[in-house]
């Protein structure tokens, strides 16, 4: 016992200094950015614009890899699982941390808190409420009207069972006091599809991913989801302006492995505002649909545990499951 007892110290000792190295060194290989949402989306679109700018901060190739399912729990489960090296990277979004640790039904193979690390909000999103422009909904009063006349008629898609997407809606239904009938897809992408072809009458989604429908006119906004509007659309009001408590937001970040490095995070956090602070990037950004953040590690994780007791509130007060 006492010789294993010395093999264990001398183990300990030999990998103290491990940590460090990992930290001074990094990076020193390839890097994996994992994306939980499909290709083509908003997710997509961001994850592969910050990578590229991370590769060239950090001189080392940064690959996004879609793994998608479960509203992005899929590919935080695997990076919550990857070695602390620094070397695999999850896009976070507040769903993944926030919203999805409080929401009755959805069960983590993952402890947010334990096994993830943030590092940097990179942008909020806009979000809207947007229909098949065939439907004869102009305003918001339209559709709550058309809601409440003919219940459990309209469809709403979401990026599935338990997504923000679906909160929102959820959010919106019991506020308005209307019922309307829930269609998961594997994504934002599928869902925004069956929009188009009349197949489902509307989302709540970002503005990301649905830019290009709405300039091409095969969707039609309606209102945003939080204030201010996008200045990309300024004419499109908020949900606020017609239900003054509503409010449904979620933001994109950086985070890693629990146990990875501090100085690895705060080198991560150091240049994704470095990254999100160039001119050219938050134009870009904003044109896309996003409100460039950034900001430090502490204040990602105080937006983390505000945003988890505001949707636990909005959750329980609605009585809104992914079930």
């Amino acid at each position: 016992m006492r010789r294993l007892g010395k093999i264990a110290c001398l183990l300990m000792a030999l990998l103290a200094p491990c940590v460090p190295a990992v930290a001074q060194n990094w990076p020193s290989q390839p890097i994996m950015l994992v994306n939980g949402f499909p290709p083509g989306g908003g997710a997509d679109i961001l994850a592969r614009l910050v990578a590229g700018h991370l590769a060239t901060a950090l001189g080392q190739p940064v690959t996004v890899d879609n793994r998608t399912g479960a509203n992005g729990l899929i590919a935080a489960g695997l990076v919550a699982a990857a070695r602390p090296d620094g070397n695999t990277l999850l896009l976070v979004t507040a769903s993944m941390v926030s919203m999805a640790p409080v929401m009755p039904g959805v069960t983590l193979n993952f402890d947010p808190d334990r096994d993830l690390a943030g590092a940097s909000i990179i942008a909020g999103l806009d979000n809207l409420l947007y229909v098949n422009p065939r439907l004869p909904f102009r305003t918001l009063g339209d559709v709550i009207a058309h809601a409440r006349a003919h219940p459990d008629e309209l469809t709403y898609g979401s990026s599935g069972v338990g997504s923000s997407y679906q909160l929102w809606a959820a959010q919106f239904a019991a506020m308005a006091g209307v019922r309307m009938v829930h269609v998961p897809f594997r994504g934002g992408p599928p869902a925004i599809s069956e929009i188009i072809a009349g197949r489902v009458d509307m989302m709540f989604g970002n503005l990301a991913e649905i830019l290009p429908h709405i300039r091409a006119g095969t969707v039609r906004a309606i209102a945003f989801t939080s204030a201010p509007p996008s200045p990309v659309l300024p004419e499109v009001p908020t949900i606020a302006e017609t239900l003054p408590d509503y409010r449904a937001d979620n933001w994109f970040g950086i985070a890693a492995p629990g146990a990875t490095p501090r100085p690895v995070l705060e080198r991560l956090n150091a240049e994704v505002n470095r990254i999100v602070a160039d001119p050219a990037v938050r134009e870009r950004l904003v044109s896309l649909g996003y409100q460039p953040r950034g900001g430090t590690i502490a204040e990602m994780q105080r937006a983390i545990i505000e945003d988890r007791a505001r949707w636990g509130r909005v959750i329980r007060e609605n009585n809104i499951s992914a079930e």
